[in-house]
């Protein structure tokens, strides 16, 4: 059984002569899009903002296996379905290369990704395929504008919400900015701590897990609006143990191994949350 459904996965694809075609077109992609390809690799390994984006290729894989059962058995090839995306995203490519932006140059690169594969498979092909391929768009940061824009009233936010439960908890302080004043130690709510970091993840993961579970339109979108108060309360929560491990034992607690640890900590709550959240819409299931 296992065989042959491997081999209706691999009929899926096409003929032969369909899956040279289709491997050369891609090597002409890569090659086109080698440098910006490259910069995104290095920027998701050396900026720990997005980290996270090295999941979301392998993520988009699985689920693109996973659709396959479901392509046409014929591919059919549609340049002109193709053009819906070709066109904008070589205009992208040629204002991105001219401004030298990285922003525009990724988005162009989607674009002509999207409208190959929806000229070399043809539409019901891509609509099939559609949620893996757009799922990528996770992977390309923001533009630094967008970035610098959220992450200060993000700043703010997490600090003064992090104060009210300090208060609640009798910790001394005094909130300059961003910047809460202990006894000890001051701990400067920078946009590591912000929550912008795990908003950025927890807004994919909230994408992907409201297209696995099985419920009603109106709640996945829900689902998704649901991932950006949980990232602010989660870090919200990770700022206000940290300021009260640093009352308690000093300043030496921000250079251990927990310390480090807490930003991970505290984005497997988001997650966990989430998956909750998601298992309780599940109950809702579509109408019949």
């Amino acid at each position: 059984m296992r065989l042959g459904k491997l081999q209706r996965r691999m009929r899926a694809g096409g003929s032969p002569l369909q899956a040279l075609l289709t491997l050369l077109v891609m090597v002409a992609f890569l090659a086109l899009y080698r440098e910006v390809l490259v910069g995104l690799v290095q920027q998701s390994i050396a900026d720990e903002n997005y980290n996270h984006g090295l999941l979301i290729p392998p993520i988009a894989g699985i689920l693109l296996y996973r659709s396959l059962d479901r392509l046409p058995r014929i591919a059919e090839p549609s340049l002109r379905a193709g053009l819906a995306f070709l066109l904008p995203g070589f205009a992208l490519l040629v204002g991105g290369t001219a401004a030298a932006e990285l922003f525009t140059l990724r988005l162009s690169m989607l674009f002509v990704f999207w409208g190959l594969v929806r000229g070399l498979y043809g539409l019901r092909s891509f609509r099939v395929l559609r949620f893996p391929l757009f799922f990528l768009v996770f992977m390309i940061p923001p533009p630094d504008v967008f970035f610098y824009r959220v992450a200060l009233p993000l700043d703010l936010l997490s600090a003064r919400a992090s104060v009210q439960v300090l208060d609640f908890l009798g910790v001394v302080h005094v909130l300059t900015g961003s910047i809460i004043h202990l006894r000890q130690a001051s701990l400067d709510v920078v946009t590591a701590c912000s929550g912008l970091r795990s908003l950025l993840a927890l807004i994919a993961f909230a994408v992907l897990a409201a297209s696995l579970f099985d419920m009603r339109r109106g709640l996945r979108g829900l689902l998704v609006a649901l991932a950006v108060p949980i990232a602010i309360a989660t870090n919200a929560l990770r700022i206000v143990v940290t300021a009260v491990l640093v009352h308690l034992s000093g300043p030496a607690f921000l250079e251990g191994t927990l310390h480090q640890a807490m930003g991970l900590l505290s984005f497997g709550l988001g997650v966990a949350l989430l998956i909750l959240i998601g298992r309780g819409f599940r109950w809702q299931r579509p109408s019949a």
